[in-house]
């Protein structure tokens, strides 16, 4: 009987290993970025900045549950938010580059179910011209450009967006965060 218990423990312990996939850990480091970006914009600007949250749910806890398989073999990802600036809105779009298996996966959380988030697509290169604007400059260190793109007076709701890169293997994680632009190509 001891037998019996001691390999039923190895055997879950051995399970979680397999099981315990990186998404959780994706997350957790994308909240500790979040909160740093929110304490350092409320220190510049007195202000509290839209979080990426509908009606209690985090949304980036949504996505990663999403992407829990498509991720489970992978240590390094970028990860760009994007709320809609509608003050009404709870759209957000999602943009996750698997840096090791050379993937972007682009989603969105769906317009009758907010909660719910949508796998739009699954390419080898981004579609999306401003998201790979976006990408392009944070690979190039340009976060300052983009943080200078958003700094111009225009009436409005302003939003942040947000880069976040996670790097299981090394731990070197950074994020660029910039009020929202309008990009004219």
């Amino acid at each position: 009987m001891k037998n019996k218990i001691i390999l039923l423990l190895y055997i879950l312990l051995l399970s979680m290993s397999f099981i315990g996939c990186s998404t959780p850990k994706f997350y957790t480091e994308i909240a500790r970025m979040q909160k740093e970006i929110r304490d350092d914009i409320d220190k510049a600007e007195g202000n509290t900045p839209n979080e990426v949250r509908i009606k209690g749910y985090d949304m980036n806890k949504l996505v990663l549950k999403k992407m829990r398989n498509e991720l489970k073999n992978t240590n390094h990802i970028l990860y760009y938010n994007s709320p809609n600036s509608s003050f009404s809105s709870n759209k957000f779009w999602f943009t996750i580059y698997d840096v090791d298996n050379k993937v972007y996966y682009s989603l969105e959380n769906n317009d009758s179910y907010k909660k719910q988030i949508d796998l739009i697509e699954k390419k080898d290169n981004l579609s999306d011209k401003f998201a790979l604007y976006i990408f392009n400059n944070y690979m190039n260190n340009n976060c300052e450009l983009l943080k200078n793109k958003g700094n111009v007076n225009i009436s409005g709701v302003r939003t942040y967006e947000a880069i976040y890169e996670i790097n299981l293997t090394n731990k070197e994680n950074k994020h660029c965060y910039f009020k929202n632009f309008i990009s004219i190509n």
